[in-house]
């Protein structure tokens, strides 16, 4: 059964990271500071503020392209075709709503490391960056905040990590209680610039949303959205920083929230689909039937991602109340393996590591098959030894791969890839050593040693012919 946990009336995402940086204060006008401007957004009596930061990033905004945001983009590999990975700066918004169903826009913004220049401090590494936030209407700028953050790293390769990513939500009110107006119906964009420390890198790219009015629902409600699980801060969770993307093997929570009346009694149908050649297949389904106690409720769904492949789903709810008011939210999203080894993309190049691991009667059972039953043949190969077959993910797979990516990129040589070198073949069967004794700068006799202790195992590869390259030598290798 999936996890469902009904809340009425919880207030979550931390407005800002600290007071240091907090943008809003509610009874406030929207941005504090800055020079008052007329905008028809919140109406006509409304008139709120922009920084003057603003003014100066808007003259700026010739110096670097902005780009319609990505969840994911390609990245050449060493074979020539591309593969699907996490954009440099990933970032998502979600028009939420407060206790008093006040709008609030919520943009959650993840900074690559690798995107951030860091300089080290005794034993630590420091870097820092901006990021904007800018609310726009056609060639409009209508309003606009910037925060500061700070990053402290203790190891160094962290630094340059393309998977490790700075997360921070920050929240910018969509309603301002001094004049009670809100956001006008409409089509908007949101602009977030990312200034990375003091180098040039920079960042600037668009999302657009369109904004409809309350009171032109049935039921209000906000938009499904999507938040990551993290178990170890589960009252704080956190807005997806992609907005149409969910990892693969990764904990996911889908998310909604209505505007009720104390004493209705609500119905819910969640249905989740997988889409296959044009046709929807029942995933998983569930009912809830709940009373209401106050004029809040908050929807939070917890997806079964240890079940679903890679490939495009649909959710679907179904909100309905005893007077015939219902809505049908649905939110379409894609399940992908953003961290799949190179070779698991074609199933002619990960068959060839995979020699190491077949016996003669497999090698020759699938010579002469053609691309598409490889691929067949390959998935079963792998289902079968699944340590944990209840679940989509495959642990032992990518153990594998990894270790031949890593073989890949440290015994690579001009005439071989690193997994066909004798180092590669014994690091991909056995994972790296626990112990490596490096005598390779012996003049006379260049060798290293890798020692498995706890498995009783030991190798030596020597470089006979003086030209890097060390060759695993038989006769002293102790495999028993």
């Amino acid at each position: 059964m999936p996890h469902i946990l009904w809340l009425e009336v919880r207030s979550w995402f931390k407005d800002s990271q600290s007071d240091k940086y907090k943008a809003i204060m509610d009874g406030l006008p929207c941005f504090k500071g800055g020079v008052p401007i007329n905008s028809s957004i919140f109406g006509d009596r409304m008139r709120f503020f922009v920084l003057l930061l603003l003014i100066g990033a808007v003259s700026s905004a010739q110096q670097t392209e902005t780009i319609v945001q990505k969840d994911v983009i390609d990245v050449p590999s060493r074979y020539g075709f591309p593969v699907k990975r996490k954009s440099p700066v990933q970032f998502n918004y979600f028009i939420d709503r407060s206790i008093r169903w006040k709008p609030r826009l919520r943009v959650a913004v993840a900074v690559q490391n690798d995107f951030l220049p860091f300089t080290r401090n005794d034993s630590t590494f420091i870097s820092g960056y901006e990021v904007s936030v800018s609310l726009r209407q056609k060639e409009s700028t209508l309003a606009g905040f910037t925060w500061r953050e700070s990053v402290l790293q203790k190891v160094f390769k962290k630094t340059n990590s393309q998977w490790d990513y700075q997360y921070h939500t920050y929240v910018l009110p969509l309603h301002n209680s001094a004049w009670r107006d809100s956001i006008a119906a409409g089509t908007y964009n949101i602009l977030v610039d990312v200034r990375a420390g003091n180098s040039s890198r920079r960042y600037k790219a668009t999302r657009t949303f369109e904004w409809k009015q309350a009171d032109s629902m049935p039921i209000p409600h906000t938009e499904p959205v999507f938040l990551l699980a993290d178990s170890s801060a589960p009252a704080q969770p956190k807005l997806n920083p992609m907005r149409d993307i969910l990892e693969y093997n990764v904990p996911y929570d889908a998310f909604l929230r209505a505007r009720l009346n104390p004493g209705d009694s609500v119905s819910v149908n969640i249905r989740l689909y997988q889409t296959l050649d044009d046709q929807e297949n029942l995933v998983q389904q569930q009912f809830i039937n709940k009373r209401m106690h106050k004029d809040q409720l908050v929807l939070q769904y917890r997806l079964p991602m240890e079940a679903l492949a890679e490939g495009h789903y649909k959710l679907k709810m179904h909100i309905r109340l005893p007077d015939g008011r219902e809505i049908t939210p649905e939110r379409a999203f894609q399940v992908a393996w953003l961290k799949k080894p190179v070779y698991l993309y074609h199933p002619d190049l990960a068959i060839r590591p995979m020699r190491y691991l077949l016996s003669e009667a497999q090698r020759a059972e699938i010579k002469g098959m053609s691309y598409k039953e490889l691929g067949v043949w390959i998935e079963k190969f792998w289902e079968e030894r699944d340590p944990t077959p209840d679940t989509r993910y495959n642990e032992l797979i990518d153990v594998f791969f990894e270790r031949v990516s890593e073989a890949v990129r440290k015994f690579s040589n001009r005439f071989k890839e690193g997994w066909q070198t004798d180092r590669g073949r014994i690091y991909v069967l056995y994972g790296p050593p626990e112990k490596i004794i490096n005598n390779r700068y012996n003049t006379k006799n260049p060798h290293i040693i890798w020692d498995y202790t706890t498995r009783g195992l030991e190798f030596v590869f020597r470089d006979t012919d003086k030209d890097g390259e060390f060759e695993l030598d038989e006769g002293e290798t102790n495999n028993e």
